[in-house]
């Protein structure tokens, strides 16, 4: 049967063979007008070899068609990876390291199963999600970049499963451990001071070190400011009786800043490196993270019953009325609930 002009042509090569049979198609003409051809694949049987070239009529795009998945890494990543922040860089080349076992294949070729296999040998071995997560963000831009040049249709990297999230229960310092901070801070540790402010304001490291102090209110006893969201923008934390000498004590210092070394900022990369976690383990107590002191914040305030309302708007959680429309009896309300923690 004589196939269609522009079709292709299926032949069988002399010889013996284990894949005789040639698909192929004509790309082009050479200056000498001889025929330039794209090799489709090598079969079996002519009929699998006609039906080969059949798909490949439904997507005709040439050697592009077996572009390998490395071939497309490299492609992507040299136009990407100079527009990127070396961070992001490094975890992407971090999850090539894995997915480069399958750099020789076609991407045509590489199917969900086997961008799985890669993910859940990674997650066996114990690596962390974030690492997981990145992954697979790259397998889907790649596959993203083999549609966009019509070598794929379907994006096999979007189809792969994470492994649940193990939710973990938010750890929060013991009564004795914030006692045991707050005992320092009293005794002229002033970076203990800054751990029970942490403490008994919900603040984050980066709020903290915002606060200027035109952002303590002398009259009302109060901390305004905060960052994130809106409503921690907006925010108003009564100064809790336990923080408030070390509150007092930043006040008379050189700088801007409330909280400073020196009379300069700090950074929240700097404290947390050098001021907190020494600070914890200067006092012997557990190692836990910045952001444990506003689950403990938190967790004091749920366990002097202090309301839902109350606690949304001392965290800065609720969308609410802004500083300048808070009234003396809503902070009266915050206040009483600071001092229902002990």
């Amino acid at each position: 049967m004589r196939l269609p002009n522009g079709y292709g042509s299926v032949h069988k090569l002399p010889g013996k063979r284990r894949r005789p049979w040639r698909a192929r198609v004509t790309t082009g003409w050479t200056e000498d007008k001889r025929q330039e051809y794209y090799t489709v694949g090598y079969y079996e049987t002519r009929a699998e070899a006609m039906d080969a070239l059949a798909e490949y009529g439904k997507n005709p795009i040439g050697e592009a068609r077996d572009k390998t998945f490395g071939e497309i890494y490299e492609k992507w990543s040299k136009s990407k990876y100079p527009k990127l922040d070396r961070s992001t860089v490094n975890g992407y080349k971090a999850g090539w390291k894995r997915l480069q076992t399958l750099e020789d294949a076609p991407i045509r070729y590489v199917k969900k199963s086997h961008l799985q296999e890669i993910i859940d040998k990674m997650a066996a071995e114990g690596l962390s999600r974030s690492t997981l997560e990145k992954t697979k963000t790259l397998a889907v831009i790649l596959f993203s970049w083999a549609i966009g040049d019509e070598i794929v249709k379907t994006n096999h990297g979007s189809a792969v499963e994470l492994p649940a999230v193990e939710k973990k229960e938010k750890e929060t310092f013991s009564e004795p451990e914030v006692r045991k901070i707050a005992k320092h801070g009293e005794a002229g540790d002033i970076w203990a001071g800054t751990v029970s402010i942490l403490i008994y304001t919900g603040m984050r490291i980066s709020e903290m070190l915002e606060l200027t102090k035109f952002s303590v209110d002398r009259e009302e006893w109060t901390i305004r400011g905060g960052l994130k969201t809106e409503a921690g923008r907006n925010r108003i934390v009564p100064i809790h009786p336990k923080i408030m000498p070390f509150i007092q004590y930043w006040l008379t210092q050189p700088g801007d800043r409330l909280i400073t070394r020196d009379g300069r900022p700090i950074s929240a990369n700097y404290y947390r490196r050098y001021l907190y976690y020494p600070t914890l383990e200067r006092l012997d107590v557990r190692r836990l993270n910045p952001h444990c002191t506003r689950h403990t914040f938190l967790t004091m305030l749920d366990k002097a019953k202090v309301t839902k309302k109350v606690q949304q708007e001392l965290a800065g959680h609720a969308s609410y009325k802004t500083t300048a429309e808070y009234t003396h009896p809503d902070i009266e309300v915050l206040r009483e609930g600071i001092k229902a923690i002990p």
